[in-house]
């Protein structure tokens, strides 16, 4: 259970060209108008070429959807993985967290899927061959680890390129829904990103429920063997969405993607865009507690693997009220006091932990599954209403030309962040001797992790006090590296 902001695995490039489609991103604030009325499918009385048009964006939406889906349902794994470690290959808590940590480290390469995916077509697409790839090697990572696996690394290596697989799939959804998008309204652009991230968030509410309820009656290895079936419907997928056959001079394309990178590099140097990217990535960088969570919950609480799944459901329903929450009261605030606030809070509601971990909740009369499914809904609306500002700011803060590829960047600013505070809470969890046999200084872990999670606010400074989108509008755009 962390307090501090969730990763997030999102954002994809679009750039400008006459053969180039790539990737561009799209605000995920509510539309303030009716975004139905201009996503409303193609009536009879329209051309054959609106229809022919509508239905392309149906088949887009429903092989992007299913790809965000797959995505969500892909956690599943989560706790099967997190009892085979255990078990299984006896690892300790701080292995356990710093292996999590570095299988995310794909999700930081999200611009280069991108480059790969434009400037290198196979057989004439530039889409269908990556999805079919991305569904091959997916599938093929997790038969691994459910069959031939008996090593750490040799588990670390399979789940790592689980991970590049869903990651490479995300990004040549979100290139399909941005692609449909191009030369549409914002309104249209919005229905299409949350119809794609409805499935998402479909898809991990049932992953959380699944995954500790199969544990009941499945092994964890058995549990592997189904997750490496959901990457093989990619395969179906890569042949039935639309995607146009690639004309254009791929040498060419690769040709610009050192200018693209330069101009990147130009853009990110300004102080207006390294320094909210710095603060970004300190927010997440923090020591989590990470894995440890999960050998008390198991080995001093008792918890069931069934009921270790009820409290993933109950976070992941929560946190998709969290999106509302800030939807509905918060989307027009400023930056540099939702980040304040909400840091603050989080860490004040992160230390009542402490009355799970010395067990005083039982003196309260609150027992142990009431204290966690409660802390679980809090802190998980908590912690999206932390993250939502980083995702609209990381959109705000993307020159004209290259949204795209700079929120990608941005997103893997965030992610990376997030690794950094994985591998150092390991590093702090072995320092203070915390291991599955000694829970000990468990809490001394917990109340550090905690209060690390202020220290970015000293650089608070470093968030713009006014919207930056509206400056470069006003401005007409950063003064160098737009393209």
């Amino acid at each position: 259970m962390e307090t501090q902001p969730l990763l997030v695995n999102d954002g994809s490039a679009r750039s400008k060209g006459e053969h180039y489609e790539g990737y561009k991103t799209i605000s995920l604030v509510a539309p303030d108008s009716d975004p139905l009325r201009s996503a409303r499918p193609v009536g009879p009385g329209k051309s054959k070429e609106e229809q022919e048009k509508n239905r392309e964006v149906t088949l887009v939406c429903i092989a992007a959807g299913w790809v965000m889906f797959l995505e969500g349902i892909n956690g599943m794994s989560g706790l099967a993985v997190s009892y085979f470690f255990k078990n299984t290959l006896k690892v300790e808590p701080a292995t356990l967290s710093s292996i999590g940590s570095i299988t995310a480290l794909p999700w930081t390469c999200k611009p280069l899927y991108g480059f790969i995916s434009d400037g290198f077509p196979l057989f004439g697409y530039r889409r269908k061959p990556y999805l079919l790839l991305a569904g091959v090697f997916g599938s093929i990572s997790w038969f691994l680890m459910s069959r031939y696996v008996t090593t750490v690394v040799g588990a670390a290596v399979c789940m790592t390129f689980g991970s590049a697989a869903i990651a490479v799939a995300n990004v040549i959804a979100e290139a399909l829904v941005v692609e449909r998008s191009r030369g549409e309204s914002q309104e249209y652009a919005s229905r299409l990103q949350s119809i794609i991230y409805a499935g998402q968030a479909v898809g991990g509410i049932i992953a959380a429920w699944l995954g500790g309820e199969l544990l009941t009656f499945m092994s964890d290895q058995q549990v592997f063997l189904l997750v490496a079936s959901f990457p093989l419907s990619l395969i179906v997928i890569a042949f039935v969405v639309p995607e146009h056959r690639y004309y254009g001079d791929a040498l060419a394309e690769r040709s610009k993607i050192g200018e693209r990178l330069q101009g990147l590099f130009d853009a990110f140097r300004q102080p207006q865009v390294w320094r909210p990217c710095a603060f970004i990535f300190l927010l997440n960088a923090t020591p989590a507690t990470g894995a440890t969570w999960f050998y008390f919950y198991t080995d001093v609480l008792k918890f069931s693997s069934s009921f270790l799944g009820t409290i993933g459901v109950v976070g992941a329903c929560f946190t998709l009220l969290g999106v509302f929450v800030f939807d509905a009261t918060l989307k027009k605030a400023s930056f540099r006091p939702v980040f304040l606030w909400s840091t603050i809070i989080s860490t004040i509601l992160g230390l009542s932990q402490l009355l799970l971990v010395f067990r005083w909740n039982e003196a309260l009369g609150i027992p142990d599954t009431v204290f966690c499914l409660g802390e679980s809904a809090v802190l998980s609306i908590i912690g999206w209403i932390c993250t939502m500002p980083v995702l609209v700011l990381a959109a705000r803060l993307c020159p004209e030309g290259m949204e795209g590829t700079m929120y990608a960047l941005i997103m893997s600013i965030n992610n990376l962040g997030g690794i950094v505070g994985a591998q150092l809470g390991a590093l702090l969890t072995t320092a203070l001797g915390v291991t599955e046999q000694n829970l000990e200084r468990f809490w001394l872990l917990v109340l550090i992790c905690n209060l690390s999670t202020v220290l970015p606010l000293f650089f608070i400074g470093f968030i713009p006090d006014i919207d930056p989108g509206a400056t470069q509008e006003k401005d007409g755009g950063l003064e160098s590296g737009t393209v």
